[in-house]
C-alpha cells in the first residue's frame, strides 16, 4: 500500500513539473501553488525560450505528449470537442503522436504465451519479431496460423492498465478541480469528458471487446462491395491479445505512391462516404477512428478498417433527427431546423425560436453560397455548434463524435479526389433510409414490432409477478399471502393485463390501417388490420373479475 502510494504521488510530482515547465494557462493562473512553480521554473532561460517559442496551443499538445500515453489518449479524444475547446487548440491536438519504441520481443513472446495459454510455436507456425507498428497501448506483429492463415497479432503493452488506471483517477482529480474553480467551464461538463474517456479507453485495453466489435462490423457489412473487415481469430485472442486476416491493401494516405495499381480515385472517395453513411443511418454503429492510419485500400478499390477501439452509437431517434436536421439545412428549410432542435431537447423550452431560427441561417447561407463542390456537411455541424453556449445547448456527445468522424473522412476523400460532395452521395442514401423506416411500410413495421414486444410482455407479467410475490411472501418482511388469495390476485392481474393488452394491440392495428388509408392502398391492405382492430377493442372491454 504505501509502496502504492508513493508510486502515485512520484506521477503526481511528475505532472505537476510538466504543467510548471510548459505554463499551462489557465490552470497556472487559478491555482496558486502550480503559479509559484511555473515561476520558478521560468527563471531557466531554455524554459523562457520553449515558453515563448510556442504558442499555447503547441506548449498543450507537448504537455500530453510528455504526461504519456493515457493524455495523449485523452489529448485525441478532447480534439473531437470541438464545442468545448477553441477551433486553434482542437486542430493542435489532432496532431498528437501516438507512435512510441517497441518493447521486447520476449515480452511480446510471454504475454502471447499467458493470453492465449500455449507455446508460441505451437500457436503459430511463424511470428515475425519485429512489429510492424508501435503505439501507446499495443504493438503489431506479423505471424502465420498452424493453417497457413496471414495473420496481424496485436499485442496490449505491459503494465499499460496499471499506468492507465493510475492517469485516469489524475484525470478526474483535475476534472473536479476545473468543475469546483473554473465556473465558466461547467457548461462544457468536463467531469462527464473524462468519465467518457474513462470508459473508451478501459474498452481499448481489452482486445476481446474490440474482437466483437471488429465482427459486428464485418457482418453489418458481409453482404456490401464498398468495406470489409478482417476476420478476428477467436482462438488465439484473449484480453490482451487480439490476432486479425492480414491485409494487403495499402494506407489510403500513400494511395498517390502508387499509380500502377490502376486504382479509381473517385470509386474510392465514393465508398468512403457510402460506406460510412451506412455504418450512421443503417446500422447505428459507426468506426468513430478512420483517419488515414487505420483506412486501407484494397486492390479492388473496396476498404478495409482497422483498430475498433473507438466506436460511436446513433439511436434510430437521434438518426432519424439528423436526417430531418441535414433534410433542413439543404433545402435552406431554417425554420424546420430551429422546430428539430426544439422538439429533440437539443435547445431549452424557452429558446426563441425566431432568434434561433436567424442563427441557423447566418450559419447556413454563407455555405450554400459556395460551389456545390465545396459544400461541406462536417463544415455544417462545425459551425451548428459553435451556437451552443449563445442558446445554452447542451453538449451531445455522440453527435459531436460523429460530427469529428464526417470531418475527418471528408477531408480524405477530398484529399485523393477535390471534386468530392459528400452531400450528392448521401443524400439518396438519406431519403431511402428515411422512406424506408419513416413511410407507409416504416410504419407497420414499427406496429407489428410493438405488437410483438407487447404480447411478449404481457405473456411475462403473470409469472414475473407471481415470482415478485412470492419472494416478497418469504422476505424478512414477513408478509403472509394465502395460497388462493395469491391465485385469484395473479388471476385478475393477468386478466388485467390481458384487458390492456388487447386495447392497445387494437389501437395499433387501427392505426397501422388508417397509415394504409392515407397511403392510398386498396382494402385489400387496410381492411384486415381495421377489422382485427374491432376485434380486439371489444376484446379488451370485457370486464375484469
Amino acid at each position: 500500500m504505501l509502496r502504492e502510494n508513493y508510486r502515485t504521488i512520484l506521477r503526481l510530482a511528475g505532472i505537476v513539473r510538466i504543467l510548471a515547465r510548459y505554463d499551462a494557462e489557465p490552470l497556472s493562473k487559478r491555482f496558486f501553488p502550480l503559479r509559484l512553480l511555473t515561476l520558478l521554473f521560468g527563471l531557466s532561460a531554455d524554459v523562457r525560450r520553449l515558453r515563448h517559442g510556442h504558442p499555447p496551443e503547441v506548449r498543450l499538445r507537448k504537455i500530453l505528449e510528455d504526461l504519456g500515453p493515457t493524455f495523449i489518449k485523452f489529448g485525441q479524444a478532447l480534439s473531437t470537442r470541438m464545442d468545448a475547446i477553441p477551433e486553434e487548440i482542437g486542430l493542435e491536438l489532432k496532431r498528437l503522436q501516438d507512435d512510441v519504441p517497441p518493447f521486447s520481443f520476449e515480452i511480446v513472446k510471454t504475454t502471447v504465451e499467458e493470453g492465449l495459454n500455449g507455446k508460441l510455436d505451437r500457436l503459430y507456425s511463424r511470428f515475425d519479431p519485429v512489429p510492424v507498428a508501435s503505439a501507446s497501448m499495443a504493438q503489431v506483429h506479423r505471424a502465420v496460423t498452424s493453417d497457413g492463415r496471414d495473420v496481424a497479432v496485436k499485442v496490449m503493452r505491459p503494465n499499460v492498465e496499471h499506468v492507465v488506471e493510475q492517469d485516469i483517477g489524475m484525470l478526474t482529480t483535475l476534472a473536479n478541480l476545473i468543475e469546483a474553480h473554473i465556473p465558466e467551464w461547467q457548461r462544457f461538463q468536463v467531469r462527464r469528458v473524462v468519465d467518457e474517456f474513462a470508459v473508451t479507453i478501459r474498452s481499448e485495453m481489452n482486445f476481446l471487446v474490440e474482437g466483437t466489435r471488429a465482427q459486428r462490423f464485418r457482418d453489418n457489412f458481409k453482404n456490401d462491395s464498398e468495406m470489409r473487415t478482417p476476420e478476428v481469430f477467436w482462438p488465439l485472442t484473449s484480453r490482451r491479445v487480439m490476432t486479425l486476416e492480414w491485409s494487403d491493401g495499402i494506407p489510403i494516405d500513400e494511395l498517390s505512391l502508387h499509380p500502377n495499381m490502376g486504382l479509381d480515385a473517385v470509386k474510392i472517395s465514393t465508398n468512403i462516404i457510402t460506406s460510412f453513411f451506412k455504418q450512421v443511418f443503417r446500422d447505428g454503429f459507426f468506426h468513430a477512428d478512420q483517419h488515414p492510419g487505420n483506412i486501407f485500400i484494397l486492390p479492388d478499390g473496396s476498404l478495409t478498417i482497422l483498430d475498433f477501439g473507438i466506436v460511436g452509437r446513433v439511436s434510430l431517434r437521434d438518426r432519424i433527427l439528423l436526417a430531418e436536421l441535414l433534410r433542413g439545412f439543404l433545402e435552406r428549410n431554417y425554420r424546420k431546423v430551429a422546430e428539430v432542435h426544439l422538439a429533440a431537447g437539443f435547445v431549452p423550452r424557452h429558446t426563441n425560436l425566431d432568434e434561433f431560427e436567424d442563427a441557423c441561417r447566418q450559419i447556413g447561407e454563407p455555405i450554400f453560397g459556395q460551389p456545390l463542390k465545396e459544400i461541406s456537411i462536417a463544415q455544417l455541424l462545425a459551425q451548428l455548434f459553435k451556437v451552443t453556449e449563445q442558446f445554452a445547448m447542451p453538449v451531445q456527445p455522440q453527435l459531436l463524435l460523429l460530427q469529428k468522424t464526417m470531418f475527418t473522412l471528408e477531408g480524405v476523400g477530398r484529399e485523393i479526389n477535390p471534386d468530392l460532395n459528400m452531400w450528392v452521395l448521401a443524400e439518396p442514401l438519406i431519403r431511402d433510409w428515411m422512406i424506408e423506416n419513416l413511410g407507409p411500410v416504416g410504419k407497420i413495421r414499427e406496429a407489428r414490432e410493438r405488437v410483438k414486444r407487447i404480447k411478449d410482455s404481457t405473456q411475462m407479467m403473470p409469472e414475473l409477478l407471481y415470482n415478485g410475490l412470492e419472494r416478497l411472501a418469504t422476505d424478512r418482511v414477513q408478509i403472509r399471502i394465502h395460497p388462493s388469495s395469491l391465485k385469484q390476485l395473479e388471476r385478475r392481474v393477468g386478466l388485467g393485463f390481458h384487458r390492456q393488452s388487447a386495447s392497445i394491440t387494437g389501437g395499433t392495428l387501427f392505426v397501422g390501417g388508417a397509415v394504409m388509408v392515407s397511403a392510398g392502398l386498396s382494402a385489400w391492405w387496410y381492411g384486415p388490420p381495421l377489422l382485427l382492430a374491432a376485434i380486439y377493442y371489444l376484446r379488451g372491454m370485457r370486464p375484469v373479475r
